[in-house]
Formats: C-alpha cells, structure tokens, sequence
C-alpha cells in the first residue's frame, strides 16, 4: 500500500511529576499553546503567498512601464525623423527658390539693358516681391524648426517625468513591503522567545511528502518536521520517545492511495493502545 502526504501530525505533552494523569485545564492550556504556534505558522505562509502576489504585481508593472517607455522612444525616434524630412524638405525648397531667384535676376539683367527705364523699374519691383517671399519662407522655415524642437523638449521632459514617478512608485512599494515583513518578522520572533521562555511542555509536529509502502507492523515514518520541542521524536525511525511523564494528545491523518483498507495503530511501549480505519 503506497501512504501519500500526511496532512498534520501534532503531539502535546503536558509535564507533571507522576504518571497520573493531568487535569482538563492543564490538557487545554497545551492545546491552545500549540494552536498559537499552528496560527504563527498559518500567519507566516499567508505572508509568503501575499509577497509572492506582490511580486507579480510588480513584475506586471514593469513591464507596462518598459512597454510605455518602449513606445515613447518609437515616438521620439518618430519626430526626429520627421525633423530631418522637413528639413531636407526645406533645404530643397530654399535651393530651387534661390535657383529661381538667380535665373530671374539675370533675365531681368539682360532685359534691362534693352528696355526702357519703366522696364527696369518693373524689374525692380519684382527683385522686391521675391526678396519678400523668401523672407516670408524663411521666417515660415524658422517657425517650424522652434515648434519641432518644443514638441522634443516636451516629449523629453515627459519620459523624465515618468521615470521619477515610476522609481518613487517603485522604491515606495518596496520600503511599505520590506517594512511589513521585518515588523511580522520581529513580532513572531518575540512572540517565540516569549513561548519558548514560558514554555512547559514538549511537543513534535511532523508531516512526508514521499509515499511509502507499508505492510503490517511497519512504523510510518514522518520525516519532515515543523516542530520538534523537547527532541523527543526520531524522523528516521518515526518512534517518539517521551522526554518525561505526562498526558500525550496524538493526531494523525492517513490515506491509501489504492482504495484498500488501511488500519492505523497506535503502540505504546510495543503495546496496541488505539487505531482506526
């Protein structure tokens, strides 16, 4: 028969100087010591399933803020290349009209050394026309560059302004987790040392993740310990040998994985005192 994952296995031993048996009271005085402990135990591994949702959460958010910070660079890397188009735009819209201008220039020269002095004043206002109209277009051409360049600085003084926010957000989350488990932390281990000063019994908690193959009069083992107070129980043997006389409380939980009967017994000193099915 394969034995699976025992679920609890606790032992109370309440001291006392005979072999009589103790009194109710003291038998719940035990019982509720070791309940504290099993709360401890419980309060320490909501905590660690806490800090492990919390490190998800975290983990969800740097990756939105990489992907945020991701698509601000595309962004940026955007507007400098449409920077340099509307300048290449530009410097050939300044080349030809200064092409123009020069070929204007001469066919007016040339004109007006043929044609009369109202020709050359027609000339002349044209000269002024174009000189304005470049003007106009570099003025335009100089409006543009200072918008792009705002529309940078602002999108550079936003992606710094978001990773301040992301990194105070960041160091604020971990100081309020790191401050939450050291104060658990302290209180459980005050807690402890002021059990363990007070304490007057002895008691063992002890639980297997491995399956085990069992016939009849075979000890089940228990290897992995919660808590062994008085060191009166042997993993390797799953014997408990008791450090002093007193009343023991015993708990187990068993199961067959094949579906047969299995019935546990209890010993004490090699002697059948319990069992069940």
């Amino acid at each position: 028969m394969l034995l699976f994952r025992i679920i609890s296995i606790s032992l109370w031993i309440l001291a006392s100087g005979s072999i009589s048996i103790g009194s109710d009271s003291e038998a719940l005085m035990s019982c509720s010591k070791f309940h504290f402990e099993e709360k401890v135990l419980e309060k320490l591994i909501r905590l660690e399933h806490k800090m492990e949702l919390n490190e998800e959460k975290l983990k969800k958010w740097e990756e939105t803020f990489s992907f945020i910070l991701d698509k601000m660079e595309q962004a940026i890397k955007q507007s400098d290349i449409f920077v340099e188009s509307v300048r290449d735009t530009q410097l050939q819209e300044q080349s030809r009209l200064d092409d123009s201008y020069h070929e204007i220039v001469e066919r007016f020269k040339g004109q007006s050394k043929k044609e009369t002095g109202v020709h050359g004043e027609q000339m002349n206002t044209m000269l002024k026309s174009l000189s304005t109209k470049i003007e106009e277009i570099s003025i335009a051409e100089n409006n543009r560059e200072n918008a792009l360049e705002q529309i940078q600085n602002t999108l550079h003084q936003e992606q710094n302004r978001f990773n301040k926010s992301f990194d105070v957000t960041l160091d604020s989350f971990r100081l309020a987790s790191n401050k939450s488990l050291s104060e658990l932390i302290e209180k459980q281990e005050k807690d402890y040392e002021t059990l363990m000063e007070k304490r007057t019994t002895v008691a063992f908690s002890a639980y297997t993740t491995n399956p085990q193959t069992i016939t009849s009069n075979t000890n089940i083992k228990f290897e992995k310990i919660w808590t062994n107070i008085g060191n009166g129980y042997d993993p390797s043997t799953g014997i408990f040998t008791a450090p002093r006389q007193g009343v023991y409380h015993i708990t187990a939980v068993v199961m067959s994985s094949n579906g047969n009967t299995l019935y546990l017994h209890l010993k004490h000193n090699n002697e059948y005192i319990a069992g069940s099915f």
